[in-house]
């Protein structure tokens, strides 16, 4: 069982949230989805929504079909489900010249028989947190992540260095997208992390660990989350989804 609470929030400083995301109705397939939208005007905003809204109406036809699902066939459904938001922003694209350029990161999240399963383009972050331990399980696709992977920059830069916005991958563009995943089992306890770099480039690892291994409610971890991020700067929008695994 799970139990998981999610708030996006705009920020102090952007005039929209082009932030979006997913949570699970009902069925034994638990999926959750981040996605934060890039472009100027609305069209940040229309292409996260455009990957949430794949990922949503892929999930529908088959949310009650546990037994037809193991690892290797969820990871190549959520294959599909990329390559199809990623059609969905191209066609956007095509149909409205004022949404050309526009992209998304998507993170997703999905728990199936005791085991996650994450699926990530981007620099939305997956994390996992488990007996007082941290473990990043997503790698950012970014300039800055390749920067520092090349030794041209240090670690604690990543958060703050000015190119840290530029992504390496992203939906959106005219080639297939390359997904990586990612395959965790988990234990009672565990929980687990899905946002935006709203929080993350506010946010360095120990007080964010604090407030997730404190021993308030999930909601007002996430409140406590987002609200940290905005009295850090609130530089951009924010979204925070977090989830527990209760056995």
């Amino acid at each position: 069982m799970l139990e998981f609470s999610v708030r996006t929030h705009r920020g102090r400083v952007r005039e929209k949230n082009q932030d979006c995301y997913f949570v699970p109705s009902d069925g034994p397939i638990h999926l959750f989805a981040v996605a934060d939208g890039m472009g100027g005007h609305a069209a940040g905003e229309v292409a996260s929504s455009l990957s949430i809204q794949a990922i949503q109406d892929q999930i529908a036809p088959v949310r009650h079909a546990r037994e037809n699902f193991d690892p290797p066939r969820l990871e190549a459904f959520l294959h599909t489900a990329f390559l199809d938001a990623n059609e969905r922003i191209l066609q956007a694209q095509k149909e409205n010249t004022e949404l050309e350029g526009m992209g998304t990161t998507l993170t997703v999240a999905a728990v199936l028989k005791g085991e996650l399963l994450v699926g990530h383009v981007g620099d939305s972050q997956a994390h996992l947190f488990r007996d007082g331990e941290h473990q990043q399980i997503t790698e950012d696709h970014s300039l800055v992540m390749e920067l520092w992977k090349n030794g041209e920059i240090k670690k604690d830069e990543l958060r703050t260095h000015p190119q840290r916005h530029m992504l390496t991958r992203a939906l959106g563009t005219p080639s297939p997208p390359q997904v990586d995943f990612y395959h965790v089992a988990l234990q009672s306890d565990d929980v687990i992390l899905l946002c935006t770099d709203g929080l993350t480039s506010m946010l360095p690892l120990e007080p964010l660990r604090e407030i997730i291994y404190s021993t308030a409610t999930l909601e007002d971890r996430v409140q406590a989350l987002v609200t940290k991020a905005n009295d850090q700067g609130g530089l951009d929008n924010i979204t925070v989804l977090l989830i527990r695994v209760l056995q």
